[in-house]
Parts: C-alpha cells; sequence; structure tokens
C-alpha cells in the first residue's frame, strides 16, 4: 500500500494485528528506531493482542534471521558477535569486507552479507522464516535500498504473507545511502521497483490518496511539490477542522519568532546549518519524520524560495524533503523568507 503523509498507514498495521487470529504469528518491521517505539507503543494500546506479534527493526531482523543461524555456511568457522554500526572495512573483498577483527558484522555491508548467507544455506534462511512466522509487514518500506532490495524480494516469494506500506514521496532516509546496488531504484525511484514487480505478478500496488492529517490547503501545497509526470493522484483531506489560520502562509524573518510565540509552532530546517544564528528550537526535517503535529514553521532554503516563487521544481532529496516538512501539520504551515511580498501565498505579520 502506497499512500500519502498522513493516510494511517501504520494504523492499518496495528489494526491487521488486532484482528489477527489467536494461532498467527505475526512480524513486523520498520527501519528507524522512532518507528519501532511508535510500533511497541501503539499495539501496547490495542490491549490484549490474540495473534503473536512481534517488532523488530530491520537491521536487527537481518542479523537474528538472516546471518546468526547460518554465517557458518558461508564463513566456516565464524560466529556472529554482533553489529559493528560505524565501522567501514574499505574497499576490501572476502571475510574482513562483512566481519570485523570481533567477528561483528558491519553494518555498511550486512544487506549484501544477508543475500550471500542466504545463498550459502540453500533456501534454509527462508524455511526458517516460514516455520517462525505466518504474516510479516514492513512499515515505512520506502526506507529500504540497496541489497535491500534483492532480500525483500526474497521475501515476496516467500510461503509468508507479506504486506508493504509506506510513502514513496517521503524517501528522504535510506538504510545505506552509499550502496551502488539497485541505484536505479534509490529515493523516490523505488515507485520504479515496486511497479516492476507488480508487473511480475510478484506483488499488487494499491494507492491511497486520502490523508486525515493535513487540510486540504496543505494537501494541495504538498501535491504541488511533486512534477506532474510523477503520477501521484491528488490527495483528498479528510481534516475539515478550521481553526482561524490555516493553510500556508509566509513569514519575514523578523516576525519568525513572534509567529512560533503566537502560534506554537514546530521549527523545521534543512540541517544544522541553516537558520544558524536564530534563537529558535529548530528541528532537522529528518528527524521529524513520522511526527503529526498542529503547525509547522519552516526556514526555506534558497531552492525552496525560488520553488515558492514559481521558480524550477525540486528533485531528489530535496523534493521529498520538502514534503516530508509540509505534511507534519494538521492545520497550517509558515515559511520564512527573506521578502515575503514577492511571493502569492498569504503575508502574515504580528497585528
Amino acid at each position: 500500500m502506497l499512500s500519502v503523509a498522513g493516510g494511517r498507514k501504520t494504523q492499518s498495521i496495528i489494526e491487521e494485528c488486532a484482528l489477527a487470529p489467536p494461532e498467527r504469528r505475526v512480524l513486523v518491521l520498520t527501519y528507524t528506531q522512532t518507528n519501532q517505539t511508535a510500533l511497541r507503543t501503539r499495539l501496547a494500546d490495542v490491549g490484549s493482542l490474540r495473534a503473536r506479534v512481534e517488532v523488530l527493526g530491520w537491521f536487527s531482523f537481518l542479523l537474528r534471521h538472516w546471518v546468526r543461524p547460518y554465517l557458518p555456511l558461508h564463513f566456516p568457522g565464524n560466529r556472529l558477535r554482533g553489529l559493528n554500526f560505524d565501522g567501514d572495512p574499505g574497499y576490501v573483498s572476502g571475510r574482513v569486507r562483512f566481519l570485523d577483527s570481533e567477528q561483528r558484522a558491519y553494518r555498511l555491508h550486512l544487506a549484501q552479507l544477508a543475500v550471500d548467507v542466504s545463498k550459502a544455506s540453500g533456501e534454509a534462511v527462508i524455511d526458517r522464516l516460514s516455520r517462525i512466522y505466518d504474516a510479516i509487514h514492513i512499515d515505512e518500506v520506502q526506507d529500504l535500498n540497496g541489497y535491500d532490495l534483492e532480500v525483500l524480494e526474497m521475501l515476496l516469494d516467500a510461503p509468508i504473507d507479506l504486506r508493504l506500506v509506506g510513502d514513496v514521496r517521503q524517501a528522504l532516509l535510506a538504510t545505506n545511502p552509499r550502496e551502488r546496488k539497485n541505484k536505479p531504484y534509490k529515493g523516490i525511484e523505488i515507485k520504479k521497483w515496486f511497479e516492476k514487480q507488480a508487473k511480475a505478478g510478484r506483488l499488487v500496488i494499491t494507492q491511497k490518496s486520502e490523508t486525515w492529517r493535513c487540510n486540504q490547503e496543505i494537501a494541495n501545497f504538498a501535491d504541488r511539490i511533486f512534477d506532474a509526470s510523477c503520477g501521484f493522484p491528488p490527495t483528498e483531506s479528510h481534516n475539515a477542522k478550521r481553526t482561524g489560520h490555516d493553510g500556508v502562509f509566509v513569514v519575514a524573518r523578523a516576525d519568525a519568532a513572534e509567529y512560533v510565540e503566537v502560534f506554537e509552532s514546530l521549527c523545521l530546517r534543512h540541517n544544522a546549518g541553516s537558520a544558524r544564528n536564530v534563537d529558535l528550537p529548530f528541528m532537522n526535517i529528518t528527524v521529524a519524520k513520522g511526527m503529526d503535529v498542529k503547525r509547522v514553521l519552516i526556514w526555506a532554503t534558497e531552492r525552496m524560495e525560488k520553488f515558492l516563487d514559481d521558480g524550477p521544481m525540486l528533485e531528489g532529496t530535496p523534493c521529498c524533503e520538502l514534503y516530508v516538512a509540509v505534511t507534519r501539520a494538521r492545520a497550517s504551515v509558515a515559511f520564512v523568507v527573506k521578502r515575503p511580498d514577492q511571493f502569492s501565498l498569504p503575508v502574515w505579520r504580528p497585528t
């Protein structure tokens, strides 16, 4: 299921788990720690689940179910001792490319190691998984890239019910940004990988264009961020609540602090180099991914300002970044710009 921001993607997983029969053994996977915590919290809020539901991070999944049981079949005499999260073995081959001196797997090449170990095991990895779980749900599936897509392809062929949910417009994070494998499907282009698998009969894509978060003004603006050639259907909002300050605005830099004081907006920026000398509680946009707030204030980059001024469309990661920032908000979005009067958007000024 590919859905817009606020389309209740994660909620659909929660509901599936809540309705699963008692004998159902369910695994829920996601990439970020934030999302893992949110899934566990929301599943706990459901109460007593009839099914046996387990939540794992993507790296933990690869370590526990792919690499650890069968590593000696690929590298005889070796046993997995953990994960080396930040290490980089450099341009080497063989065992030292994947395992450090303490036999910890390098995160950088973990998915490739998982694929190689699976091949060495014959079909044992998938056979074992199918005996442990009846169903696997993957949330924020657009975060997977590189060799992770090879793992996903093996799961598509496994005798396990597989359900993927995500939003390719939010392809801002990646399990391995440096990986060159499957490079044509990086970021928003992962949509083409899903379409390729659907054409091969491996999966069915369901598009959801309804949002329960953003009001229609914000939804319409978010739709404009992506070129029409991307083929995304218009977003329909189910949020009709009015607050007296709704939609998308621009704000002068000198008025930004007062705007935040009046509206208590979440302050977002591109990175630590943006709004460096501004005394506001800014958060990087990548960190805000997954959040749901009433109002957002965005310190516009130069490229964002050009886009707001009917300039060139954003592409790639900047495009996804702007979409994520805008769609955190339910009621209003304000862009902090140098000269607000040059834009067609309404200008907010202190009364």
